[in-house]
């Protein structure tokens, strides 16, 4: 029997497992149709998208991952509306990870015109087809009263990098919501030191909540914001540890020298991931200065700190 063979025997079966009358029977049928790459199993799973069962039409949905086309596209984006919530989380799952640039339009019209859930969910599957033509629409969207709408639409415009938007990008750094305010700390490393949008960074390092304190450090890593360097060291003493770390790496990145006796101490956490962080960034840093507080950790218990360790202290020795 030859491999093609194979495939139409397990199409065949899993064809007659579809019409089975038990919901679980035609559930785990969609999931494994996620497996074929035959027209024909993903014309079963966009079946299965109607099919009476929410199980099912959220199992039918995950599985679409692996299909594409402006067919599946549009079935995923009427399964948004879908009256299970397990289902539309999976469709908009999917539709995220499409990569189809074809189904922009569709999209954008979804963006547009759907409810806050479908139009949180379109501007998510637009974020990296970075089409032009959607950046008025995400703009416009920042006014949303709907904050997984704005989230989203900072996504878009943060993936175009999109200048003209940067003064709307910035007020959202104030948003009451945690979460948009998140988002705009990672949106806003298309800036340049310098501009505008620093200050907006820089302020994020004192957020009351940490997971935006910790945004605004990787994002301030990226642009490596050197003028960032003393809000970071007071970083270096935030009450949450994931924000040290980062903070940390931030400091490596920039390689200010003024921040050594800030990370220094830091090598004798109880928090291996600090720990690492604060090698790695004595590491890129390759300043002779570290190289007393590494030496005093160069036995760390943990084998990857004391790889790191190690490595740090080469680079520091060859300055």
């Amino acid at each position: 029997m030859s491999v093609f063979e194979a495939l139409d025997d397990d199409l065949v079966e899993i064809r007659v497992r579809c019409s089975s009358n038990d919901a679980g029977i035609r559930r785990v049928a969609m999931m494994d149709l996620a497996e074929l790459v035959e027209p024909e199993a993903a014309e079963l799973l966009l079946a299965g998208l109607r099919d009476p069962a929410a199980e099912v039409r959220a199992a039918a949905a995950k599985a679409l991952d692996e299909h594409d086309g402006p067919d599946v596209v549009r079935a995923l984006i009427e399964a948004l509306e879908d009256a299970d919530g397990t289902v539309r989380d999976a469709a908009a799952e999917t539709l995220a990870d499409k990569k189809e640039k074809s189904c922009g339009p569709l999209l954008i019209e979804r963006a547009r015109d759907g409810s806050p859930f479908v139009q949180a969910a379109a501007f998510r599957a637009l974020r990296e087809l970075t089409l032009p033509e959607a950046l008025g629409v995400a703009v416009a969207s920042l006014k949303s009263p709907q904050a997984s709408v704005r989230r989203e639409a900072i996504g878009v415009i943060g993936y175009l990098k999109a200048d003209s938007a940067l003064a709307d990008m910035m007020a959202l750094a104030e948003d009451p919501v945690p979460d948009v305010r998140l988002a705009a700390m990672a949106a806003l490393v298309f800036i340049q030191p310098g501009s505008p949008g620093a200050a907006t960074l820089m302020k994020g390092l004192s957020d009351e909540h940490w997971q935006v304190r910790e945004q605004a450090a990787v994002s301030i890593a990226k642009v490596r914001l050197a003028e960032a360097t003393d809000l970071l060291i007071v970083a270096m003493d935030d009450e949450v540890w994931q924000v040290r770390v980062k903070a940390a790496y931030a400091l490596g990145r920039i390689k200010d020298p003024r921040a050594i006796p800030a990370l220094g101490p830091s090598l004798s956490s109880d928090i291996p991931n600090l720990r690492k962080e604060v090698a790695a960034a004595f590491g890129e840093m390759a300043d002779p200065a570290a190289l007393p507080w590494l030496e005093q950790a160069r036995h760390d218990l943990d084998p990857d700190v004391r790889k790191l360790i190690i490595w740090a202290i080469g680079r520091c020795r060859l300055e």
